[in-house]
């Protein structure tokens, strides 16, 4: 999966299903109330799966759409560095497309001298190599198949948790499908963590504090 999509991108998708399924369980629980335990069953798992498998395709959609236009973006500035005469003109261009794709690591880390260096070798490589115009590449829509993909996972746990709703009080498996949520949520954000911070532990109740701040917003807010 990291191949096509970064850690980051994931746990952001992951995330936005958890909160969509946990936000549609309890606002459907709310509104539900007085049905039989059957059709709370069926239209909580329909609206899950079928909410989080439409804001897979849509969020899927736009990662191509972002990701083709970024590569046009810098294809275009590349294009101009290649086709230009003037070098100094070349370096400050090359030397804004590298602060662009480094963003702030270049501002604390690299000085003036490094990041007109770093340019020079840029322009040096350009100029040697042939610049094709970017198409839409296999990687991209994989990519935007794994935004399907975490979206409906993260639907499934509580479509599960739902079907013992035909033999639990619906009250109780409301509160196992929210306690589910905040673990997975704890669990998204030592993931965060191992991969990307220090290891301590605090991004997962980071995470679960955040994830249950915004559910008890959207549920208030009508769902």
């Amino acid at each position: 999966m990291f191949e096509h999509i970064s850690p980051t991108q994931a746990a952001v998708e992951f995330f936005y299903g958890l909160l969509m399924a946990m936000t549609l369980s309890n606002t459907l629980r709310l509104a539900l109330i007085g049905s039989s335990a059957g059709d709370v069953v069926f239209i909580v798992s329909v609206a899950i799966f079928g909410c989080n498998a439409a804001w897979g395709i849509a969020d899927g959609a736009v990662s191509v759409l972002t990701s083709h236009f970024q590569n046009l973006y810098y294809y275009r500035k590349v294009k101009r560095i290649k086709d230009g005469s003037d070098q100094e003109a070349a370096r400050k261009l090359a030397a804004e497309v590298l602060s662009e794709a480094l963003t702030e690591i270049q501002e604390d880390i690299l000085d003036d001298e490094a990041r007109r260096r770093m340019a020079d070798v840029a322009i040096q490589a350009i100029k040697r190599k042939e610049i094709v115009r970017p198409t839409l590449g296999r990687s991209q829509w994989i990519a935007a198949g794994w935004c399907v993909i975490l979206n409906v996972a993260a639907a499934l746990p509580f479509i599960a948790i739902y079907q013992l709703a035909l033999f639990l009080d619906l009250n109780l498996v409301t509160l196992l499908a929210n306690v589910s949520g905040a673990m997975m949520l704890f669990f998204l954000g030592r993931f965060l963590d191992r991969r990307l911070g220090d290891g301590s532990g605090r991004t997962g109740l980071v995470m679960v504090g955040l994830g249950m701040l915004m559910l008890a917003i959207i549920v208030a807010l009508g769902g």
